[in-house]
């Protein structure tokens, strides 16, 4: 994962919170969208203190596919989202 500076991101990086990941197998671009041309990545952490932060990153993409790629990357390295199929 890259470093970030958004500290609810780092914190699950670190595995210090509980990231909360709702998934919709018929949405391919679930945990993203398109924002003028480039799309992010979204998603929620608890965080021990029982609040939470939502962490909004840019994928840097215009692709989809590439954004979908990205996204599993990230979220699979909490170990809680499976890579989708091709």
């Amino acid at each position: 994962m890259n470093k970030t500076t958004n500290p609810a991101a780092r914190a699950a990086a670190e595995g210090r919170c509980v990231v909360s990941f709702r998934t919709q197998r018929e949405n391919r671009n679930h945990h993203l969208w398109l924002n003028n041309g480039c799309w992010w990545l979204h998603y929620t952490v608890h965080l021990p203190d029982y609040t939470k932060s939502r962490v909004r990153r840019s994928l840097r993409t215009s692709d989809v596919k590439v954004a979908r790629a990205e996204r599993d990357a990230i979220l699979g390295e909490f170990g809680l989202y499976r890579k989708e199929a091709a």
